[in-house]
């Protein structure tokens, strides 16, 4: 037997857009936005060193791509920017299926929020989005967005009993002009790996007593604590090899004068490579001249080993 297709409840908050306020008229109580929350608890510094007149331009543009694809989505009414062709675009290319814009959720409680994008999947399924419009999506917005998201997965479930969330995501779009006459153009489509709901649980409790979030993703103190021995070695590291290449560069030019192909010690031996040309495939040269090849049957798949940055 097929699941019952579920419809999605609505909630009796009363959202203030001028205030930007949530209130619970059965309680009498004005609920606590995600968003505050995640900055009172895990992103404190989230504008720190921002002009507010850079902030406020910034929340303006945010609005207007919102506004022009919540039209789209709800009215089907295209204004005709590279903004909604763009959605348009990454909405066809997922398979995105436009469930309602805005949903308003809570947890009756303490908590509420709208949702940018819900879609959905089949009957009991649906995927959450929220359109982002940074000029740079840093791996510090791209976090704060993945738990955003996955507290709002968390209520959307809450809410809705029998509904589960697929995906949570990030429609990046942005065109703004630039002062050399161009675009800032970003049409991307983020997916983001969900925060498990116990953990998100753990986070709005502790919000709710006025307690400060223990965040289990944070840097371990032990290696918070080897900060500064990091960047002793990597400055060691640094020097090391400015001097390395130093060397190398006198003994390269001392080779080549004399014409010397190597040198050899008793525990060291200096070989020199002559100059030589290299050719290469371009790959993306050959598909823009040869469109019409179908070249997937060539390709070669290797796994490429993890690494780490570290950046000072």
């Amino acid at each position: 037997m097929a699941p019952k297709r579920i419809e999605l409840k609505q909630c009796n908050v009363v959202f203030n857009e001028e205030e930007h306020t949530y209130y619970l008229p059965e309680k009498d109580k004005y609920l606590s936005g995600i968003t505050g929350m995640l900055e009172r608890q895990l992103f404190p510094d989230t504008y720190d060193g921002i002009p507010e007149a850079i902030i406020r331009q910034a929340a303006e543009y945010g609005t207007t791509v919102h506004e022009s694809i919540e039209d789209f989505d709800m009215y089907f009414e295209n204004d005709g920017t590279q903004e909604v062709a763009d959605y348009i675009t990454l909405t066809a290319q997922q398979g995105l299926i436009h469930e309602t814009s805005e949903y308003l959720i809570t947890d009756n409680e303490n908590y509420a929020s709208m949702i940018d994008k819900v879609y959905r999947v089949d009957e009991t399924n649906f995927d959450i989005g929220d359109i982002k419009t940074y000029g740079v999506m840093t791996p510090e917005k791209r976090e704060k967005a993945r738990w955003q998201l996955s507290v709002y997965a968390y209520l959307f479930e809450l809410q809705n009993k029998k509904a589960k969330v697929r995906r949570i995501f990030i429609l990046h779009i942005r065109n703004k002009p630039k002062k050399d006459g161009g675009f800032d153009h970003i049409s991307d489509f983020i997916e983001l790996k969900r925060i498990p709901s116990e953990i998100v649980k753990e986070l709005l409790l502790a919000d709710s007593m006025g307690e400060q979030f223990n965040n289990p993703y944070a840097i371990p103190e032990d290696i918070r604590q080897q900060e500064s021995l990091i960047r002793d070695l990597i400055q060691v590291k640094n020097d090391a090899e400015t001097r390395l290449n130093s060397i190398k560069a006198r003994i390269l030019s001392i080779m080549e004068a004399q014409d010397i192909k190597s040198w050899a010690t008793e525990t060291m031996r200096i070989t020199r490579k002559l100059p030589t040309t290299r050719s290469s495939f371009s790959l993306a040269d050959f598909r823009e001249a040869h469109s019409d090849i179908d070249i997937e049957p060539f390709m070669r798949i290797s796994q490429v080993a993890g690494s780490l940055t570290i950046t000072l």
